[in-house]
């Protein structure tokens, strides 16, 4: 019988996060798993998402997401990252899955699959899952000098975090239609850019307000922060303006970072691997983070079943995994950070870019059909990934699970 046990270093399970946005090609697979519908009764499911000027509101771009369900056999949903904790851990209790809480890892024996904790107990397993996030351990005993902080590659790019109470939105004659329409939302400008998105069943709408990575906030308050962000945002236009005068007292504000190429994500022998953030984390321009790790989960599932179908060891096992989804999170990751700088470009190239937006990917000629012309396709021109047709073929309508059979 297979026993599953997730070391989880909190010594609590806690509401914490904010909104995530679920692309097609990830949540197609909560449909396979049979987590659908309880997914989807906590989602928001925008019908559009619209590009327009941070500084006088015009439409730049809009996305239709309403035939994505038939386009791609899957909806593009948001939903508060403590749901998606709280589904996933329901039904991982319920399949047999043991959690235990306050178990912090201190040391790997990574080709044994063996690992200490904090307390000094020692376990051992078939096969180590190292999901441990964008700060992981695991990841520098793997590529050692990789781990942790010395993992990040700075991206030159921050955000701060709002949020709005969706009854502040239906009191005030400029906003009501953010909370009617609930679309996805995001104003362009120079250097800085701001995403709106409604979360926690369309109660709260989440702001994120990207600029440069040049002032350290470590200090601030939340008189602060509403104070650095109005300032920052003073020549905008009526709504996002209006927003932030609507939104809570305070923010947060995060650094953009990614995780460094890495030589590898497996041991040799296949007794521990990497998948999630802890592998690829990414920029979040392409609202990807979360997905990619979705399909590392279906890639792993699959390959576990097609190796133990072949009577294949986890060295061969793990090494399909890692042939699949290494170069896949590369590529995504790349093209998420030349996203974010698209979206914040000055003077010139802005127009540039709106006219790629305006037309959807679509070249002199007519649209280039996926997987031709060069490798990195997504950087020809400014181009901005939801808003170009051949990217969002390119990330939504991946199959990591036919992938995964086409690499046996």
């Amino acid at each position: 019988m297979e026993i599953v046990i997730i070391l989880e270093s909190s010594s609590t399970l806690a509401e914490i996060g904010a909104g995530v946005q679920l692309t097609p090609n990830a949540t197609r697979y909560f449909w396979k798993w049979g987590l659908g519908p309880e997914l989807i009764e906590h989602a928001v499911l925008p019908k559009s998402f619209n590009i327009l000027s941070l500084n006088n509101g015009n439409l730049i771009g809009a996305v239709d997401f309403t035939n994505f369900t038939q386009q791609y056999g899957a909806p593009y949903i948001v939903i508060h990252r403590a749901d998606i904790h709280r589904i996933l851990y329901e039904h991982c209790v319920k399949a047999g899955a043991k959690l235990r809480l306050g178990s912090k890892i201190v040391n790997y024996s990574i080709e044994d699959g063996e690992l200490q904790l904090s307390d000094g107990q020692e376990m051992s397993a078939d096969l180590i899952v190292a999901c441990d996030g964008i700060h992981s351990l695991a990841r520098g005993f793997l590529n050692p000098g990789l781990g942790g902080e010395d993992g990040m590659q700075k991206t030159g790019w921050a955000a701060y975090r709002k949020m709005v109470p969706v009854s502040a939105l239906k009191r005030d004659e400029l906003t009501e239609y953010l909370a009617r329409e609930q679309n996805g939302n995001c104003w362009v400008g120079e250097g800085k850019l701001m995403m709106a998105y409604l979360v926690k069943g369309a109660t709260i709408l989440n702001l994120v307000l990207s600029h440069r990575d040049d002032v350290d906030t470590t200090s601030w308050g939340p008189e602060k922060y509403g104070k650095e962000i109005r300032k920052l945002f003073a020549d905008v236009g009526d709504v996002p303006r209006r927003l932030l005068k609507l939104s809570n007292p305070g923010a947060v504000n995060y650094p953009v970072g990614q995780v460094r190429r890495l030589e590898r994500w497996r041991s040799w022998s296949g007794k521990m691997v990497l998948m999630g953030d802890a592998a690829h984390a990414m920029a979040f321009y392409l609202s990807m983070g979360v997905s990619m790790a979705v399909e590392d989960a279906e890639a792993l599932a699959e390959c576990l079943r097609m190796g133990e179908e072949r009577g294949e060891g986890l060295g061969k096992v793990m090494g399909v995994f890692e042939g699949v989804r290494k170069g896949r999170a590369e590529s995504v990751r790349d093209a998420s950070m030349h996203a974010g700088d698209v979206l914040q470009v000055s003077g010139e190239e802005k127009k540039e870019r709106d006219r790629w937006i305006g037309r959807d990917g679509v070249v002199e000629g007519g649209m280039e059909r996926q997987g031709e012309g060069e490798e990195e396709f997504w950087k020809k021109g400014l181009r901005y990934g939801i808003a170009d047709r051949r990217i969002r073929e390119w990330c939504y309508g991946y199959d990591v699970a036919e992938e995964v059979k086409r690499a046996w």
